[in-house]
């Protein structure tokens, strides 16, 4: 071996390196729409290490993390250095999260090319005034065991809470103008509201059940565990009797828990869901949630606007007029979609981005 012709080569390679060693570790910072106070920078880059993702071999954090902790959304394009990210185009190509990572020297990389932007420019949509957050809080006003005011504005003697899963508000909107939702429009106008990101279920499931927004630096968004008491222990403390009605899984560890298996076979649970939710309300139930899955399992399968998807939606209609029929005069009625969802270019549907059809909720406050 020829040391002395290998030895640049050795050379230059240790160089790379270091070069890359003192890059990584150097302090870096890039601001949101020129607003210095939101500022994506080594140490925030730290703080939410728990939320690294790794795509194609790169490994980083998801910029739509930091746009999440800033409040910066919901999202309708993103440019940096004279380059324009459509966010609809960008979620319909992704198969889960949007790939647009922060590397741990700053660096943007997506779709095989990398960055190192100044400022990162955020095209937004109108954020609601209302979210998730807002749903345990008025549960316990109506039921008279805290709370606040901020939905419901009546006390009442029982709610009860339909569960649509990834029923967005966008997806209402149309369901609504095909007439496919008579049961559920007859209960009033949806108030236009806002998830919390990751719009998912796990999340917007534990959001709507204690009022707390998911800590980012924790990254466990798909847990099943709340973060602190559920309005269901609030309750309970107070007497009354709470009840979770769901299928084989449901999407957040709540006490009393009613598991409505598929006893008839015929692939969906919704209508064993319908069932235990008449029985569990005659029971005496105070306060329930219904939820109904097959409005997300269909969508992911098939799309939200298919054939399928749409029959989902019809279907969960006609369930939840069932359990409509069997409610006493003046229970409180809440419909909730944990989050909304988009179509894939390469078929079916998903959510969990920042993107407005993903975020965007209807809750409906009406009364049997």
């Amino acid at each position: 071996m020829d040391v002395k012709k290998i030895l640049p080569v050795l050379l230059i390679l240790f160089f790379i390196a270091l070069s890359g060693c003192i890059t990584a570790g150097r302090e870096w910072s890039f601001a949101i729409n020129g607003d210095s106070s939101k500022s994506v920078n080594s140490s925030l880059y730290e703080k939410l290490a728990n939320d690294t993702k790794t795509y194609d071999g790169v490994t980083g954090i998801p910029l739509e993390i930091f746009l999440a902790y800033y409040g910066v959304y919901p999202v309708t394009a993103i440019s940096y250095n004279g380059t324009v990210y459509n966010w609809t185009d960008a979620a319909s190509a992704a198969s889960k999260d949007i790939p647009m990572l922060v590397e741990p020297n700053g660096s943007v990389y997506y779709a095989g090319k990398r960055a190192m932007p100044t400022d990162i420019n955020v095209t937004l949509a109108d954020k609601p005034g209302v979210s998730t957050l807002d749903v345990a809080p008025s549960i316990l006003y109506a039921l008279d065991a805290g709370g606040r005011d901020d939905l419901i504005h009546e006390k009442a003697s029982r709610v009860v809470l339909f569960y649509l899963d990834a029923f967005g508000y966008e997806r209402y909107q149309d369901a609504r103008q095909r007439g496919l939702i008579s049961n559920i429009s007859s209960l009033g106008e949806p108030v236009k509201a806002v998830c919390v990101y990751p719009s998912i279920t796990q999340n917007n499931a534990k959001a709507m059940a204690t009022g707390l927004a998911p800590n980012l630096s924790r990254g466990d968004f798909r847990s099943y565990l709340p973060y602190n008491d559920t309005v269901f222990d609030i309750l309970e403390r107070k007497g009354l009797k709470a009840v979770w009605v769901d299928g084989n899984s449901p999407p957040v560890a709540v006490n009393d828990t009613v598991f409505a298996l598929d006893e008839n076979g015929d692939g969906s649970a919704d209508d064993e869901v319908t069932a235990a939710a008449i029985d569990e309300y005659r029971a005496g139930a105070d306060f329930m949630v219904v939820h109904y899955k097959d409005t997300d399992l269909e969508m992911h399968e098939y799309g939200p606007y298919s054939p399928e998807g749409l029959a989902s939606v019809k279907t969960a209609d006609v369930e939840v007029g069932e359990v409509l029929k069997s409610l006493d005069n003046g229970t409180v009625v809440v419909i909730y979609a944990d989050h909304g969802c988009h179509n894939l270019t390469g078929g079916g549907g998903n959510h969990g981005t920042l993107l407005p059809d993903d975020m965007y909720i209807p809750l409906v406050i009406g009364e049997a």
